[in-house]
């Protein structure tokens, strides 16, 4: 038998060359850095942009949204670190085809601008009222309104909806790695950490005004969003963000047996983003905030009792708990926590009078609804057409402390959305939301830290939806698209090392 060839020495490598070589797998491709740049810069606009709301923030998003789009479909080249160091060329045009959001997006903004073009009523007003009429349409064919596109309608909605599909489709085909989704979390999370910040500054400081110096009609506005409401769903995102990055890093650091982690630092962002929420004084945001803590917390205590005994580490869990304690502790005890529990007062002594209004604008909403099922009245057009259907609910003008006169929403975006859109645009938005509920359920999304806690966000928010117009906010319903979509895309990165280890 001859004898075995003697295999080579490894040559040894030095700590500063591994250091190197780490440092070039994680570097991002050029081109992908201007993606996330833009992205990222997009996002973290939103909030700051007074939420959205406004007619040049909303046009504002759409460029932003157009030009991260470009980049990202230029194609690019990858090099591999294979033994046939073939690089590798990425043509993004070819992935947008086969992505399913993006012809399911594509159906939903043509038929919001079929309902455009041919409206069935025309905006009416002199100096002391204003009024619909009705106008020859198309009856066949989704209609919609003809009204003022710097107040609401088909077109404004299509602007919001253009620049929601864009940004789907810019980190579908811009983000290639795992690298890529952590820094946009992470930018994201300091977003949050910064609007909680301010939202404290202005709780301390009495603040009358957005930024000090922005006047608003109501003293509702927390941060840098007209309506508490509003920020206390998005804060919620943001907090949701935070948790899943503790659990991912401090999962990762066990399993590496690094001495530190960043999971500290993102349970801390989560606690202020936390406080922020409690000081929105939004019962919803704070009722959904303490169901998250409470199955977030279940989950991440039951995966520690699955693991090993030597992979758990109490001495950091019961740090992170003595951590949270003492931090919300100071927190309810220095701030107005006394505002918080008054914001719950009406709602547990009287439920029924505390709900009436919302009620009969819910039993109004769901009569304009069965008034045209199929096409809808219109996106963007509730505020239009929802006083045809008042006459027989006068009360909801009249109740409450502030005596409402006129309802912009439904308070119900579940409800909102088919009456606007009908049962057919329901049934096309439906289902780019059916296929990444699939995708997240294919790739188990359960299984990793990061992306059940931004689905269980997501979740909640979709819960807060049905008590709130959370998603007529493009701030929110953008943030929480691509929520969605990354923790699909995530779970699936983030399977990879662990699959070609077990190979």
């Amino acid at each position: 038998m001859p004898p075995r060839p003697s295999q080579p020495k490894a040559k040894p490598i030095s700590l500063v060359e591994s250091f190197r070589t780490r440092s070039h797998q994680l570097e991002l491709h050029p081109q992908e850095k201007w993606v996330l740049g833009w992205v990222t810069l997009h996002l973290c606009f939103l909030p700051w942009a007074l939420g959205t709301m406004h007619l040049w923030s909303q046009c504002t998003s759409l460029g932003l949204a157009l030009i991260g789009f470009i980049v990202a479909a230029r194609p690019r080249t990858y090099e591999t670190h294979q033994t046939s160091g073939t690089p590798v060329s990425v043509r993004p045009l070819r992935r947008l085809w086969r992505f399913p959001l993006f012809w399911a997006g594509l159906l939903v903004l043509l038929y919001i601008a079929i309902q455009g073009l041919n409206p069935a009523w025309r905006y009416r007003s002199n100096a002391s009222y204003w009024w619909l009429e009705p106008v020859a349409h198309l009856a066949w064919l989704p209609s919609g309104m003809e009204v003022p596109f710097a107040t609401a309608g088909p077109w404004r909605a299509l602007l919001i909806h253009a620049s929601l599909w864009l940004t789907a489709c810019t980190v579908w085909i811009g983000f290639m790695r795992r690298l890529s989704f952590r820094l946009l979390f992470t930018f994201l999370v300091v977003n949050g950490v910064l609007l909680s910040l301010l939202g404290l500054a202005q709780q301390v400081t009495h603040a009358t005004g957005i930024f000090w110096l922005v006047p608003v009609r109501t003293q509702s506005f927390v941060a840098s969003f007209i309506y508490r409401n509003h920020a206390g769903a998005y804060l919620n995102l943001m907090l949701a963000l935070g948790a899943g990055l503790a659990w991912w890093y401090y999962t990762r650091g066990n399993r590496r047996l690094d001495k530190s982690s960043p999971a500290g630092v993102f349970t801390f962002a989560a606690i202020i983003i936390g406080l922020m929420v409690l000081f929105t004084f939004s019962r919803g945001a704070i009722l959904l905030l303490l169901s998250f803590v409470v199955l977030a917390g279940l989950s991440f205590f039951w995966a520690q009792f699955r693991q090993p005994a030597h992979e758990r580490r109490g001495a950091v869990i019961l740090g992170l708990l003595l951590l949270l304690a003492g931090f919300v502790g100071t927190g309810l005890a220095s701030l107005r926590v006394e505002d918080v529990w008054k914001r719950f007062e009406g709602m547990i002594v009287d439920p029924v009078a505390s709900a009436r209004d919302r009620t009969e604008a819910h039993a109004a909403a769901v009569e304009m609804l069965a008034a045209q099922p199929a096409y809808g009245w219109g996106a963007g057009c509730f505020r239009f057409g929802f006083p045809f259907h008042v006459y027989r609910h006068p009360e909801i003008y009249y109740s409450g402390t502030d005596q409402r006169k006129y309802w912009e929403h439904a308070h119900n975006d579940l409800l909102e959305y088919p009456i606007e859109l009908g049962v057919v645009g329901s049934l096309l938005l439906a289902a780019p939301l059916g296929w990444l509920a699939w995708a997240l359920l294919r790739r188990r999304c359960w299984a990793n830290p990061l992306a059940l806690l931004s689905v269980l966000g997501c979740g909640f928010t979709l819960v807060h939806a049905r008590m709130d117009f959370v998603f007529q906010n493009p701030a929110i319903l953008l943030t929480w698209v691509v929520l969605l979509l990354a923790a699909a895309r995530w779970a699936e990165l983030d399977n990879q090392p662990a699959k070609r280890e077990s190979r």
